[in-house]
């Protein structure tokens, strides 16, 4: 098992120090904005271990603050100040208590999807549904005849058809030099 020390200075003052080999030494500038780890290399001398990763350190933070306050942000999703956390939400859900039993309600009403199904307001019974079923594929999709078939009307007494024997009959009567009440035609 190997014993790790780490040894603490400043960076001006790692130049003299001396590590054994599997010695660490972490050395930052004045104000610890800069910080570099160095290793025993085991002839008296020390290797940087990692470079000056503050900058790198410092990008990484950035980015981790900009990705968290764009979620943040999505989440909040433009609500009024007075609602954008969730100690606000709860207590206005608290201060309208009816408000949210009518809404637990409600959802407690909804209508619950099943597999294979849509949801829709439409409360078909099993007896509606078999019946719907049981209508032929473009049953309702009738077209009016541009014309009638004589025989599809029904006569009455007000409402006859002439056969061509009784117009010829008719037309047989009168001719065209026929005379009636002084009038020829």
């Amino acid at each position: 098992m190997a014993i790790v020390l780490i040894k603490r200075g400043q960076q001006a003052d790692i130049s003299n120090l001396t590590l054994a080999e599997g010695e660490l030494a972490l050395a930052y500038n004045a104000d610890k904005t800069s910080i570099a780890l160095y290793a025993g290399d085991g002839n008296g001398g020390k290797v940087l271990v990692n470079p000056d990763v503050s900058e790198d350190i410092t990008g990484v933070l950035a980015q981790s603050k900009g990705y968290t306050d764009t979620k943040i942000n999505e989440l909040v999703n433009g609500a009024p100040e007075a609602m954008d956390t969730l100690a606000e939400l709860a207590a206005a859900i608290e201060d309208n208590s009816d408000l949210m039993d009518a809404l637990n309600a409600a959802i407690g009403n909804k209508v619950d999807k099943a597999d294979g199904m849509g949801l829709s307001s439409n409360d078909y019974t099993s007896a509606e549904k078999t019946k719907l079923a049981g209508i032929a594929t473009g049953a309702n999709n009738y077209t009016h005849p541009s014309s009638h078939a004589a025989s599809m009307i029904t006569q009455d007494s007000t409402h006859r058809f002439v056969t061509d024997a009784e117009k010829s009959t008719w037309n047989a009567k009168l001719s065209s030099t026929s005379t009636i009440d002084g009038g020829t035609f």
